[in-house]
């Protein structure tokens, strides 16, 4: 249950940060950065996808500090917050590098059996009942949500 709860929040997380990140990256000085980025060399671009992983790793280990030392509140809203910020700015430097480094042959390689991996792993979540729990009460939540839109808003939802 902790997996398929797990994959839920970071597949969601991934698309709404990418989301975000993609709007935010309309604002003239983010689009300059966004396009030097964008035109670096492979492992330029490779250094630059590591970036947010070596910024945030002291969060997440002050996070485990906190936890260890009996703030588990706290620190598990220093990891959250770590996470979101770390997957926003991931998922945005991939989308701008994703080409460039793809043509490093062992991060190619690499890229693609992951994805293999997560296709394997959702295959076998999916088929958990749990899973398909999740799914059910995410589509009673959405048409909760759509008909309170309706209500509220009048419309066809959000």
């Amino acid at each position: 249950m902790l997996v398929v709860l797990w994959l839920i929040v970071e597949e969601w997380l991934w698309d709404a940060m990418l989301a975000f990140m993609s709007w935010l990256g309309k604002l003239p000085p983010i689009r300059w950065g966004e396009q030097l980025i964008a035109s670096l060399p492979p492992y330029l671009a490779l250094l630059v996808f590591f970036v947010p992983a070596l910024f945030l790793l002291p969060f997440k280990l002050a996070a485990f500090w906190l936890i260890a030392q009996g703030h588990g509140v706290y620190g598990l809203w220093v990891f959250i917050i770590a996470k979101i910020i770390g997957t926003a700015l991931l998922a945005r430097i991939f989308a701008l590098t994703r080409n460039t480094l793809l043509t490093i042959a062992w991060f190619a390689r690499a890229y693609h059996a992951v994805l293999r991996w997560k296709a394997a792993l959702y295959r076998r979540v999916r088929l958990l009942p749990a899973w398909r729990r999740a799914r059910a009460l995410t589509w009673v939540a959405r048409r909760r949500a759509n008909a309170w839109w309706r209500q509220l808003f009048g419309g066809h939802g959000q």
